[in-house]
């Protein structure tokens, strides 16, 4: 191997190591749990380059890394576009799961989230309210 390909092979790895989830096959995977994040795009959250399958997952990577999970992203459920957690509300003990089942659906205000409980089913929670003992409920 020449010189030129070792240093591009390297420099490739780690910034694929760098950008969170494990990605040993050339797949993005979740920095959690690593399941692909691009088998439900629906579900996509991150936190800086770190990637996830869905909010529960980013709500629990931070917790365990210190960091504040309301820096990240997550996908609004009915527009499909990135909604910052912090501001976000969330649907929970709906009948919508994730990929990696019940989770906390983003939603990007209040009324939203009210309609989504009232076609869901469940409860709202805002993000300050999402804390371990949450967490822990879902499955």
């Amino acid at each position: 191997m020449s010189r030129r390909g070792f240093v591009i092979g390297t420099v490739g790895a780690l910034a694929l190591h760098a950008c969170g989830g494990s990605r040993e096959d050339g797949v993005a995977r979740c920095a959690q749990c690593g399941m692909r994040v691009d088998t439900a795009p629906a579900w996509l959250a991150g936190h800086g380059e770190a990637r996830f399958d869905g909010t529960k997952c980013l709500f629990r990577w931070a917790a365990a890394q210190g960091v504040d999970a309301g820096a990240g992203f997550g996908t609004e459920y009915y527009d499909g576009e990135r909604v910052e957690l912090r501001g976000a509300f969330f649907g929970v003990d709906s009948d919508v799961l994730s990929p990696m089942g019940d989770d906390l659906v983003p939603l990007r205000t209040r009324e939203v989230a009210e309609r989504f409980a009232r076609d869901h089913g469940g409860r709202v929670v805002s993000f300050a309210e999402v804390d371990q003992a949450l967490l822990a409920l879902l499955r």
